[in-house]
């Protein structure tokens, strides 16, 4: 029995988390067939194993139970249910909890704002339930399993946006969707099926007539539907988005929340994190968290107004923002709640937590590799102020020293300086300060090349990127800005000065300039 998304697969699993041949189930012996997102049974990934019956297999978004001969679809839309219980959070050198006892429930499909004053710790509730930070007590289950220990299991399930953009800005918009799909996507997906994928993505985000933007020229909502169409590549069954309405007026903002209220409509759990309350009434469920990390109500944005008392979602604040007040409402909250914790509390501690064996990465990096390859080199020649003084800068330094040392530095026939001394003499400053310049080229080069995409690198790493393939993309690309630069600097040397090394000093030379640009890059 062979699990894929080819058509002619035994089992069909039409996403595109699933390879062409994903799995093979011979009797009761499973095996991945090299998978790009692995096989995972009852949430470990697995390369080879004998299933028990009643097992469940867990491949892309689809959930198979296996009854002893066969794997049954259980669930295709890959659905995550998130259940929190008595979840405390309290960094190793803080001396109080960020988050404190907190409980609450999720259920698939709902959309979840989370609000708060500054400090309440909710970012660092996200984390935890995106499954990025361990709690320090309490459990995050999703879908019944831990968070934290299975995030090989839900990675590729989850969407998350931060608050900074994770497209680059100098790329179109089509490109940079192109390049996240290439990263994300299986390695056997077609170029029809990719293409495909990018039209329904910028489709349903209403980019398809912004396609052949650059991102830089789109406003700031446009920009935000641009990320969240970088995650919907993959069809994630969960979204985590940080302040996606920051920056953007009122009318955008109402938008971009009818957006994310539409994607839960499609089956998706959206939670998110917002300081705008205009619009939270379009959320199904609100969690509003106190100065502490305490957690005052969690409920209906309606119920919301009830409990508090309040006829605007702004006055909330004033009466959570002190600590004490957060105290009292955090009681009162408590007293109000259901038997639903009870059942909860129950369920939360009948699942071990599963240890994820090492397992190959989500793609080749060889793969990845020419993706970043491409896209950095792409980067490089779209920014035309960056271009023109990586083209400059060379003959321009050059022409400085050629003009500083004169041009008989290495002539036979040589004049006493004013110093007493002959110019040979300073041709051992020439050669320094050539070497002290590729030195200087490299570091200026690479100084800024990953602070200045630090969020791009973070979710790209929290996905599926390999650190080496990014830095050798980098290296590279670099390595031949720098065979320009030093060739440059000193063919311009050379031409105003004669320095009689002839073309195997000259070579040796060169090769001596680009070891000092590889080592600022290094340092850079």
């Amino acid at each position: 029995m062979i699990i894929g998304r080819h058509p002619d697969c035994d089992v069909v699993l039409d996403s595109p988390l699933v390879s062409r041949r994903h799995a093979r189930l011979d009797g009761n012996r499973l095996v991945d067939l090299s998978s790009a997102n692995g096989t995972f049974v009852d949430g470990q990934r697995v390369e080879a194993v004998a299933l028990e019956p009643e097992q469940i297999v867990y491949i892309g978004p689809a959930r198979l139970r296996f009854d002893g001969q066969r794997l049954h679809q259980e669930d295709h839309g890959g659905q995550v249910e998130i259940q929190v219980h008595n979840l405390v959070y309290q960094p190793p050198t803080a001396s109080s909890p960020i988050l404190n006892q907190l409980t609450l429930s999720i259920k698939p499909g709902e959309f979840v704002a989370l609000v708060g004053t500054s400090g309440a710790g909710k970012s660092t509730l996200m984390k935890c339930l995106s499954g990025q930070v361990y709690p320090t007590e309490g459990s995050v289950l999703l879908s019944g399993l831990p968070a934290a220990p299975n995030m090989e299991l839900f990675r590729s399930l989850i969407g998350w946006v931060p608050q900074d953009d994770i497209v680059h800005s100098d790329l179109e918009v089509e490109a940079a969707l192109r390049y996240a799909a290439r990263l994300r996507l299986p390695g056997d997906t077609s170029a029809k099926e990719l293409q495909r994928r990018l039209d329904f993505v910028l489709a349903s985000m209403n980019l398809a007539h912004r396609r052949s933007n650059l991102i830089k020229t789109l406003s700031g909502g446009e920009r935000k539907r641009v990320s969240i169409a970088v995650e919907l590549l993959t069809e994630p069954s969960l979204f985590f988005l940080d302040e996606p309405t920051s920056g953007l007026d009122p009318g955008l903002e109402k938008r971009a929340m009818q957006l994310l209220s539409r994607l839960s409509r499609q089956g998706r759990t959206v939670v998110l994190i917002t300081h705008a309350t205009q619009n939270i009434v379009l959320c199904d469920r609100v969690c509003f968290l106190a100065p502490g990390g305490r957690m005052v109500f969690y409920g209906t944005p309606h119920e919301a107004l009830e409990f508090f008392r309040v006829d605007d979602f702004a006055e909330i604040y004033l009466k959570i923002g002190d600590s004490d007040l957060g105290i009292e409402w955090e009681r009162r909250f408590r007293q109000q709640r259901t038997s639903h914790e009870a059942a909860l509390a129950a369920a939360a501690v009948e699942h071990p937590v599963a240890r994820i064996n090492p397992w190959q990465k989500l793609t080749t990096a060889w793969r990845q590799f020419g993706v970043l390859l491409s896209r950095y080199s792409r980067l490089i020649l779209s920014d035309h102020a960056n271009l023109a003084l990586l083209v400059l800068q060379a003959p321009a330094i050059g022409l400085v020293l050629a003009n500083l040392f004169g041009p008989d530095l290495f002539a036979l026939q040589q004049e006493l300086g004013q110093g007493g001394k002959f110019p040979i003499h300073e041709g051992p400053t020439l050669l320094f300060m050539l070497v002290v310049s590729s030195l200087f080229f490299g570091a200026i080069n690479s100084s800024r090349e990953i602070v200045k995409e630090l969020p791009i690198l973070r979710r790209e790493r929290h996905v599926n990127l390999m650190l080496l393939p990014y830095l050798a993309s980098k290296v590279v690309v670099l390595l031949a800005v720098g065979l320009f630069q030093c060739a440059v600097l000193q063919a311009v040397v050379c031409w105003r000065i004669e320095t009689g090394l002839g073309a195997r000093g000259n070579l040796e030379f060169y090769t001596f300039l680009v070891g000092a640009y590889l080592g600022g890059v290094a340092m850079g």
